[in-house]
Parts: structure tokens; C-alpha cells; sequence
């Protein structure tokens, strides 16, 4: 055929190429068959065939776009389109090798480039994807695709400083910069500037752009969860529809915002969809939000199915900047030297529980060393924390790899997270493996399901060895109890009256001062029968927020109890909290998340406790801490031993009178109270395991 004959091919095929870029691939491949039926049978016409059919026929696209690679093995556009298709169907492998053979036939392409480095990102090679996208930049400085992609892998990457950089460089260049771009440069304002009100304004305009994006609404609806505006943040999260990676993250945020808003309404719906898809879900399916999976009805196994998910989503393997810091030569010390990792050296229940062991360290045989990386807080407890450390480091403003070499340079043998994946912690530190024995302990009660800790700080009966399997860290159990307790905390001098705390004079009192959110309607189930059957009681609950009040009393008048038996104490300075636990009878725990440092309160102002264990580490805290004070008859196994023990305690003065005797006598000889035995017990601990691992190191 003539080069004339061809004609009214090749305008097919020109067609179906502008077809093609306004995106409607239907008229695209209309044209290209339109031009192979008038004898255009080249790689050119079969590849944009492929390319238009990628989205609808993936297995008609790849074998068009075959034919074109028989017709001309050295076509690019064959190539690209080929990788184009693998990634789109996350055949990651392929997709590499199909862009690496369009690059070796056209070097330094940009859109080959961009795209193989998405190709990377997929196959969990941040740092060679990395270096496409910066290899792109170099030659156009303003390439829109690969200035996005970079920033968007930086903020995946936790490298917040970075992303913010580039995502402010590229809304100044791209005005109309979609949601993706806003979504990054927020999450890169909350971690790094920890500026909410703008980070806020960049998920909304995010949201504004794209209202029903999963990662907008899902960012934007944690932010809020940490600001504790829960009704906000729960109108949000229900706009997540799925299916999407982050919809089970936002039920998990879901569910916890309601919870702190005592709003059970489709409660247990939700509780099962979630427990559903933790339990059946594919690995990557499980990204629940893990601080919100501890108080789901949910087994030990799925807290690490989430934990591990978290670990994952949060700190992508072999992250180019995990190998970036290296241990500074430093002659070894003689002394353990010891570093604690918190946002919480402040008032705040970490601090409650943990200041006289810093105090009580063994200056012969530990240095210690508090990296903070929470804000200052100008008050006596940040003073005395500060003063309880052989040096105390203001990490508040530093990268996390900058706070990795810091620790590195100071030659810590052992690095304790008391954070967790708990508000402020910056997992991205231990993700960089600046000490060779990485601990977990106090601040997150669960598995953290990330390879870079080695041991989580236990006892037997909080974590019992069957449930090692539940935990990606090895056990390392304290000898009595996991929880420490700071004796040497203030206490105000007078409690008031019974008046003072809005409490009735006379009249059996309940009491949980636990967080809203653990309350769940099978444990307020058991709470109202008590009361019921107990005349003239009352149940003296935390302040929470007023919704959870509100809610609170109209689910006790909907069990035909009179809301004002509901007693919601007003806030107080930690002092003056500790001293009225003397107007309270029994402390009830909540289940499947127990108390924590609020039991730790209760037992040291001699409040008798009652909380059911469960199987979780969250469950079980309570307990550990009762058998270390010497009642560990007030652990019951289920709901139903829990309700009978309560209402015997209730109805019986001489049965609270002989608690609180024991209580008061456990001060002098209860292991949970004997500080200087447990911090020795703790350093043991440490040191044996350093001992073990250089052994082992040493025999490599």
C-alpha cells in the first residue's frame, strides 16, 4: 500500500492518540482497531491499543501490547505501556523490569523515570525510588509528577522536615495542586511543626478539593481525635466509604471517638465489622489505628495483626533513612548506660507512675539519660523529672534522625520507648536502631509489632507465656509487676467532705476514674444491676467530656436507674485527685481495657479494687497490680464472678473495711509499692540482657 493508502490509518491513529489524552480510552480503541482493520498492523497502533485497554481488559491489554514488542522489541512506548499495566496491578517485579528496559532504551526519560520510581515505592524500595524521582528533578527541577511523588514518599517515610519543604515548593509552583498534595503537606505540618490549626486547614482544603477522599477525611478525623473533639471527628470518619486501605483505620477511629462519647448506637455493628475484618482480612487489610485497637473486643492475636499492620504503613522496610546514622566509636563504660525515650516527661500518668525509679536508679551501676521529645511544660513535676536524670535532653524540636545519632553519639546500650504508639511517640527513632537492645514498656499495653524492638518490660501475669505468640517482642517479666508506682507523689493534706465532691453523705460509693472511652455497655450492664441492688449507692465516674454525660445518664435511666445516682467528679489537680479517692468505696474496673495508672491511684490511696482479667496485656494490668499489692482475690476470670464479688463487697462494711486495712498495710511490704526493690529488680533485668547480648555479639 501506498504511503496514501495509509492515510485514513494514520488519522485513526492520531484519533486515538488525542482520544487517548482527554481520557476517554473507549474512542481510543475504537481508532486503533479502526486503523489495524485499514492495515496500520505496527507496534505503534497495537501499543496505544494496549495503553486504552489497560483500564477495562487488562489480559487484551498486555497481549496487544506483546504484539507490538514482536512487531518492534526496541519500542519505549511498548515498554512503558507494559509497566504501566504491571504496576496497575501491583505486579511490582514486572512493572521494574519493563521500565528498566524503556530507560535502556531511552536513558534519563523523566516519565520512565517517575514511573519506575512508583514501581519501586510498590516493591518496597524506598531509596531506589528515591533516587528516580531526585534524578528526574535535577534535569527538571519543576516536573509536577515526580515533585508530588517525592514529596509524598518523604511523608510516607516519616521524614516530615523534608516532605514539608517540598510540598510548600510545590503548592507555590501548582496552585491547583489536588488532595493528595494537601494531604501530605498536613501530615507533614502536624508531625513536624505539630502546627494542628494548619494542619486542619490542609486536610479541609484537601477535603474541599476531593470531598470524598478516604486519606483526607481519615487524616483529618485523627487530628481531631487527638484534640479530643470527638464529635467532630466522628461526623468525619463516617464519611470514609470503602472500599479503601484507610477505611478500617477510620472504623477503628470510629469506633473510639464514639466510645469516648458513650454513644453505643450501632457500637457493636461496628466493634464486629472491625473484629471481622482483623480476624479475616489479608495483612495489609488490618491498618486499624492501633491505641484505638487496645479497647476493641478484640483477641491478643489481632492487636498484633493491627500493630503489625501500623509497623508496616508507618515505617516502610530498608527506608533510606534507617541506614543513615552510624554508632559513634565511644569507649565502653563500665555502667549500663540507659536511655528513656517519652513526650511524657511532664504531668502526665507516664510521670505518675515512673519518677522515683529515675530517682532510684544505681548511680554505681547505671547512667541514665531522658530523651524528651514532647513539649516543655513549665511546672515542679517537669523539674523534678529533670533533676532525676544523670542528663536530661530537649529533643522536642529535632528530627527524629537527628534524635537516632543524638542517642547513637551517646552510646546508649539500652533504649526504652515509653510511648509506644500512643499520642507524641516517634517510632521513626527506634525504627533507626540507634541502640542494640530496644525496649517497650508502660506507655502502650500490647504488642508494637515492629521489628525494631527487641523486648517488651512484663511480668508473668500480666503477659503469660501463652501469650508470646500475641507479641512480636520477647517477654522480659519483672519479677512482681510490670507497673511501678511513685510513692513520693503529693498528696493534698484534706480530701473535703463528701459534699465537696458533689457525693451524697451517706450511701455505698462506686467509683471509675478510667477514661470514657473504656466504658462499654456490657460493663455498664453490670454497673447498673449494682446499683440496683445496692440502695442508696451512687457511681462516681471521671469528669469526660459533657456529650459522654449527657449519653451516660440517658443510658442509665434507659436500665431504670435514676441518672443522678450517675456522680461525674469535676477536674482536679493530681494532689488534690489523689485525696479523694477517701470518699470512695470500691474502685470497678472496666474490661476488655482496664486501668492502668488510675488503678495504680486507687491502690496506693488504699481505695479497694475490683477489675476482671481478660486475655489481652490492656486487660490484665489491673490485675498484675492487685497481686502485687497482696488482693488477689479481687481479680475476677469474667463478668459474672465480677458482679457477684462487687455486690458481696457492697453489701458487706466489714468485708471494705478489711481491704482497706490490708491496703493500708501493703504501703510497708507490698512489692507494688517497694520502689527501691523493683528498680533493682528492673536494672537486673537490663543488665542481664545486655550481658546476653554482647555474649552473643561477641560470638558472631
Amino acid at each position: 500500500m501506498t504511503p496514501e493508502g495509509f492515510a485514513p490509518a494514520i488519522a485513526a491513529l492520531d484519533a486515538a492518540r488525542a482520544a487517548l489524552q482527554r481520557g476517554d480510552a473507549a474512542l481510543a480503541e475504537a481508532k486503533c482497531r479502526e486503523a489495524l482493520a485499514l492495515g496500520l498492523d505496527d507496534a505503534r497502533t497495537w501499543a496505544l491499543l494496549g495503553a486504552a485497554l489497560r483500564a477495562r481488559e487488562p489480559l487484551a491489554a498486555e497481549s496487544a501490547l506483546r504484539r507490538a514488542l514482536e512487531r518492534d522489541p526496541r519500542f519505549v512506548d511498548a515498554h512503558f505501556h507494559l509497566g504501566n499495566l504491571y504496576r496497575a496491578e501491583r505486579r511490582y517485579a514486572e512493572a521494574v523490569a519493563a521500565y528498566e528496559q524503556s530507560l535502556r532504551l531511552a536513558p534519563g526519560h523523566a516519565s520512565i523515570l517517575n514511573n519506575l520510581g512508583l514501581a519501586l515505592q510498590g516493591s518496597l524500595e524506598p531509596g531506589r525510588a528515591e533516587t528516580c524521582f531526585r534524578e528526574v528533578l535535577r534535569a527538571q527541577p519543576q516536573h509536577r509528577q515526580a515533585m508530588g511523588n517525592l514529596a509524598h514518599l518523604l511523608c510516607g517515610s516519616g521524614r516530615y522536615d523534608e516532605a514539608l519543604a517540598l510540598c510548600d515548593r510545590y503548592l507555590h509552583a501548582f496552585p491547583d495542586a489536588d488532595a493528595t498534595v494537601w494531604v501530605d503537606h498536613g501530615i507533614s505540618v502536624q508531625q513536624h511543626l505539630r502546627d494542628h490549626p494548619r494542619a486542619e486547614a490542609s486536610y479541609r482544603r484537601a477535603i474541599a478539593l476531593a470531598p470524598n477522599d478516604a486519606a483526607g477525611l481519615a487524616n483529618l478525623g485523627s487530628l481531631l481525635v487527638d484534640r479530643s473533639d470527638f464529635e467532630a471527628a466522628a461526623d468525619v470518619l463516617s464519611r470514609v466509604a470503602d472500599p479503601h486501605p484507610l477505611e478500617l483505620y477510620a472504623w477503628s477511629l470510629l469506633a473510639l471517638s464514639r466510645q469516648h462519647l458513650c454513644d453505643w448506637s450501632g457500637l457493636g455493628a461496628l466493634h464486629d465489622r472491625i473484629a471481622d475484618r482483623i480476624a479475616w482480612g489479608a495483612p495489609d487489610e488490618c491498618l486499624a489505628n492501633p491505641l484505638a485497637a487496645l479497647s476493641l473486643p478484640i483477641p491478643a492475636s489481632g492487636q498484633r495483626r493491627v500493630a503489625e499492620a501500623w509497623a508496616r504503613f508507618r515505617m516502610p522496610p530498608l527506608a533510606p533513612w534507617a541506614t543513615t546514622t552510624q554508632r559513634s566509636a565511644r569507649a565502653r563504660s563500665a555502667k549500663l548506660n540507659l536511655g528513656y525515650v517519652s513526650s511524657d516527661f511532664r504531668t502526665h500518668a507516664i510521670a505518675f507512675l515512673l519518677t522515683e525509679v529515675w530517682e532510684r536508679h544505681d548511680r554505681n551501676r547505671i547512667e541514665t539519660t531522658a530523651y524528651s521529645i514532647g513539649p516543655r511544660e513549665d511546672s515542679p513535676m517537669r523539674d523534678r523529672i529533670e533533676r532525676a536524670f544523670d542528663r536530661f535532653v530537649d529533643a522536642w524540636d529535632e528530627t527524629p534522625a537527628r534524635t537516632a545519632q543524638r542517642i547513637r553519639d551517646d552510646g546508649i546500650d539500652v533504649l526504652i520507648d515509653l510511648n509506644g504508639y500512643t499520642q507524641g511517640a516517634r517510632s521513626e527513632i527506634f525504627a533507626m536502631r540507634p541502640a542494640p537492645v530496644q525496649v517497650s514498656w508502660l506507655g502502650y499495653l500490647g504488642t508494637l509489632g515492629a521489628g525494631w524492638i527487641d523486648y517488651v518490660l512484663t511480668d508473668r501475669y500480666a503477659t503469660p507465656d501463652e501469650l508470646q505468640s500475641a507479641f512480636a517482642e520477647r517477654f522480659l517479666p519483672l519479677p512482681d509487676c510490670y507497673c511501678p508506682s511513685d510513692t513520693r507523689r503529693h498528696v493534698a493534706a484534706t480530701a473535703g467532705s463528701r459534699a465537696d465532691a458533689g457525693l451524697p453523705s451517706r450511701g455505698f460509693v462506686f467509683c471509675c476514674f478510667n477514661n470514657t472511652y473504656k466504658i462499654l455497655p456490657a460493663v455498664f450492664d453490670v454497673w447498673m444491676r449494682l446499683l440496683d441492688k445496692v440502695p442508696g449507692s451512687v457511681l462516681w465516674l471521671s469528669p469526660g467530656n459533657a456529650t459522654a454525660k449527657s449519653n451516660l445518664r440517658r443510658e442509665a435511666a434507659a436500665r431504670r436507674i435514676d441518672p443522678d445516682r450517675l456522680v461525674f467528679a469535676a477536674h482536679a489537680p493530681p494532689p488534690e485527685h489523689l485525696a479523694r479517692h477517701a470518699h470512695a468505696d470500691l474502685y470497678l474496673d472496666t474490661a476488655p481495657h482496664g486501668a492502668g495508672t488510675t488503678a495504680n491511684d486507687a491502690l496506693l490511696m488504699g481505695l479497694p479494687l475490683l477489675t476482671c482479667a481478660g486475655e489481652t496485656m490492656a486487660s490484665r494490668a489491673a490485675g498484675s497490680q492487685l497481686r502485687a499489692a497482696g488482693l488477689p482475690e479481687l481479680v475476677a476470670g469474667n463478668l459474672a464472678e465480677y458482679e457477684s464479688l462487687a455486690l458481696a463487697i457492697a453489701v458487706d462494711p466489714d468485708l471494705v473495711a478489711h481491704y482497706r486495712t490490708r491496703l493500708r498495710a501493703s504501703r510497708n511490704s507490698a512489692a507494688l509499692f517497694d520502689m527501691t526493690g523493683f528498680t533493682r529488680n528492673l536494672e537486673s533485668v537490663l543488665l542481664s540482657v545486655t550481658s546476653a547480648q554482647r555474649e552473643r555479639r561477641a560470638g558472631e
